[in-house]
C-alpha cells in the first residue's frame, strides 16, 4: 500500500500517534508514539525508548495498527511490524533520532510495512472506509 502525499504531510504534522499491538492470544496494547517517520512510500519507522509489552507483542505477533488524528481528520494505518536491536535498520533509526534528540536511549527500532489505510474521519461518507 502506497502512503499518498496527503497522508505523508498529515503524518509529519501530527506530533503523537497511537500504536496498537496484540500478543499471540489477541490481548491488545496501545502506546503513544512521538518518534516516528516515513522512510519510503510504504514503510514507517518508530523508535523504542520505553516499550515493554509493545516489544513483546511485536515479537509474538507483528500485526499492528496506527491511529492518528487532528481535529476532525484522522487515519488508521494497518501493517506488519518487525523489531530491530542491531543491523542496518537499527543503526539508521538510531542515527536519525539522535540527530535531534541526542539524549534519547534507543532500545530498539520498529519498522512497519504498511498494508492498508482507512479514514478515521468522523463523517458518514468517510468513517472506516479504506483509502
Amino acid at each position: 500500500m502506497i502512503i499518498n502525499d496527503k497522508i505523508k504531510v498529515f503524518f509529519d504534522n501530527v506530533p503523537i500517534m497511537v500504536l496498537s499491538t496484540s500478543d499471540k492470544n489477541g490481548i491488545p496494547n496501545v502506546v503513544p508514539i512521538g518518534s516516528k517517520k516515513i522512510i519510503n512510500n510504504d514503510t514507517i519507522l518508530t523508535i523504542d525508548t520505553y516499550h515493554n509489552k509493545t516489544k513483546e507483542n511485536i515479537l509474538q505477533n507483528g500485526n499492528v495498527a496506527i491511529a492518528m488524528w487532528k481535529d476532525f481528520e484522522g487515519y488508521q494505518i494497518k501493517g506488519h511490524a518487525e523489531y530491530y536491536t542491531e543491523g542496518t535498520t537499527f543503526e539508521e533509526g538510531k542515527n536519525w533520532i539522535l540527530k535531534f534528540k541526542p539524549n534519547k536511549i534507543v532500545k530498539g527500532v520498529i519498522k512497519i510495512k504498511v498494508k492498508e489505510i482507512f479514514y478515521l474521519t468522523p463523517s458518514y461518507e468517510k468513517a472506516g472506509k479504506k483509502i
